[in-house]
C-alpha cells in the first residue's frame, strides 16, 4: 500500500504568488501521476487555500482533480469551513452534517482515518484545537477498524517539536485529549501531520508522527543545507510517499528540485 502526502498548498488566487503557488501544485500532481510504482491513494493534510475564497478551492479543486488515485483532504487553519465543505462535499467522504472533516474510509489494506485539528475560532494565531465531541467521533471511528493497521493524518501535529511555538495547538489539554484518544488504539501505524512546512519524524506512542514541507515552495521552512549566508529554506516542492508492508511504514521524500529550475 503506498500513499502519496502533500500539505500546505496554500492556493491563494487573489495573491500575486498565486501563479507560483498553482504550478508548484501543478508539479507535484505531474510527479505522482507520473510515479512508476503507482500510489493507491492521495492525501492532503490541510491549508488547501490560504484567503479560502471560491476562486481558491476552485483552482486546488481543478489541479487535485487531475490526480489518477483517489484523493482525500482534511481541514488546515487557513481553510475555511464553508468553503471548504462547499468545495470537497460532493466528493462523498465528508459528512457534512457532523460539520468536520473527521472520517474514516476502508482501504482494505490499511484503515485511513482523517483528524480535523482546526480551532474554533481560525483568527486566533493558527494554532490548532479539538474538543470532546471530535474525540468521541474520533473513538468511534477507531474502533470501527476492528483491529485492522490504522494511519491517521490531521494538519496540526499534537506534540512538542523544535518549532516555535513547539506546541502547535492552542491549549495544551485539547493537544493531550488527541493523543490520549489515538495512543489507545492499539492497532496505529503512523500519525501524518503538515502546518510546520518542514520535516519532523519522531516517536509518538509505538509509532512515529511525521511531518512535511509545504508544497508551496515560497513558504517551505525545510532547510536547505546551505553554508553560505542568505536563505536557508529550499524553495522547490516536497511531496511524501508512504508504503506500508510488511506490517511497517516507511516514509521516502520527493523533492521536486526541476520545479524550481524550471520557474527561475
Amino acid at each position: 500500500m503506498r500513499i502519496a502526502q502533500i500539505s500546505d498548498s496554500h492556493i491563494a488566487t487573489a495573491n500575486p504568488a498565486a501563479a507560483g503557488r498553482i504550478a508548484d501544485m501543478a508539479a507535484v500532481v505531474d510527479s505522482i501521476n507520473a510515479l512508476t510504482d503507482t500510489v493507491d491513494v492521495v492525501i492532503h493534510t490541510g491549508d488547501i487555500a490560504h484567503d479560502a475564497s471560491a476562486s481558491d478551492y476552485a483552482a486546488a479543486s481543478a489541479e487535485m482533480a487531475r490526480l489518477k488515485a483517489p484523493t482525500y483532504t482534511t481541514i488546515g487553519n487557513r481553510d475555511r469551513r464553508k468553503p471548504y465543505f462547499d468545495a470537497f462535499a460532493g466528493l462523498g467522504y465528508l459528512d457534512a452534517d457532523f460539520g468536520f472533516a473527521q472520517y474514516a474510509v476502508d482501504l482494505g489494506a490499511i484503515y485511513l482515518v482523517a483528524v480535523d485539528t482546526q480551532y474554533r475560532d481560525t483568527e486566533k494565531g493558527g494554532l490548532g484545537g479539538f474538543d470532546n465531541q471530535r474525540a468521541e467521533h474520533l473513538t468511534k471511528m477507531l474502533a470501527a477498524a476492528e483491529g485492522k493497521p490504522t494511519l491517521v493524518f490531521a494538519h496540526h501535529p499534537p506534540i512538542e517539536l523544535d518549532d516555535s511555538p513547539k506546541l502547535q495547538f492552542r491549549e495544551a489539554p485539547e493537544a493531550k485529549l488527541l493523543c490520549a484518544t489515538l495512543e489507545r488504539h492499539k492497532t496505529l501505524i503512523g500519525l501524518l501531520a503538515g502546518h510546520v512546512h518542514r520535516t519532523h519524524a519522531v516517536p509518538f506512542a509505538e509509532v512515529t508522527l511525521s511531518t512535511i514541507p509545504s508544497i508551496a515552495a515560497d513558504l517551505s521552512r525545510e532547510k536547505s543545507g546551505a553554508k553560505e549566508p542568505g536563505d536557508t529554506y529550499i524553495r522547490y516542492p516536497v511531496y511524501h510517499l508512504h508504503t506500508y508492508a510488511d506490517g511497517r511504514l516507511t516514509t521516502e521524500a520527493v523533492k521536486l528540485e526541476q520545479a524550481a529550475r524550471a520557474a527561475a
